[in-house]
């Protein structure tokens, strides 16, 4: 049995390494002067916010991406994303989490950098929680959602998007134990 499993990640991750979009330079957005990459290896959030959080490109810093503007948004999703395409690169995530136990879907969401909360993007419906089944603590786009948000449990593996600044508050590290139960 360990054998057939070992077999099937090898082929799965040969897949995704010849199969994937790939990698670019990361794209300058005048708007801030920041870097914007999409990075096509699928992690779970935790694991995408400590890859992006090792990254640095001229000297700047990465963390998952903080949108803070209808502007930067778009631009995210239309130039460094490639808009509507199929997962897992479609709906990668984003830098933002819910850190409060028992929140309503709407409420006490952060940014990784600490940056304001005041720009939100969400798609029709959003955030939801998955009709309660599972406490969706993170963000990322909507798959088909036109550069619209959607919250998600951070287990599934999707693609990410790292912002590289050397402006932005120092990024804090959360655990579980920090959020809301993973199943309610």
């Amino acid at each position: 049995m360990l054998r057939w499993f070992t077999r099937v990640v090898l082929v799965w991750s040969l897949a995704l390494i010849l199969g994937g979009p790939a990698a670019a330079d990361p794209v300058q957005w005048n708007g801030n002067g920041h870097y914007y990459e999409l990075i096509p290896t699928v992690a779970s959030w935790h694991e995408a916010e400590a890859m992006a959080e090792a990254m640095t490109f001229l000297d700047r810093q990465g963390h998952l991406v903080t949108l803070t503007s209808q502007a930067e948004n778009d631009f995210v999703f239309w130039e460094v994303v490639g808009g509507n395409v199929d997962t897992p690169y479609g709906d990668p995530w984003l830098g933002a989490y819910q850190n409060s136990f028992q929140s309503p879907p709407d409420e006490n969401w952060h940014w990784v950098t600490n940056e304001d909360w005041d720009f939100t993007n969400w798609d029709d419906g959003e955030p939801n929680d998955y009709d309660e089944q599972y406490a969706e603590l993170f963000l990322n786009f909507q798959l088909w959602g036109d550069g619209a948000w959607n919250d998600h449990h951070g287990l599934i593996h999707k693609a990410f998007v790292v912002e590289f600044s050397g402006d932005v508050v120092a990024t804090e590290s959360r655990s579980l134990s920090d959020v809301k139960a993973l199943f309610r």
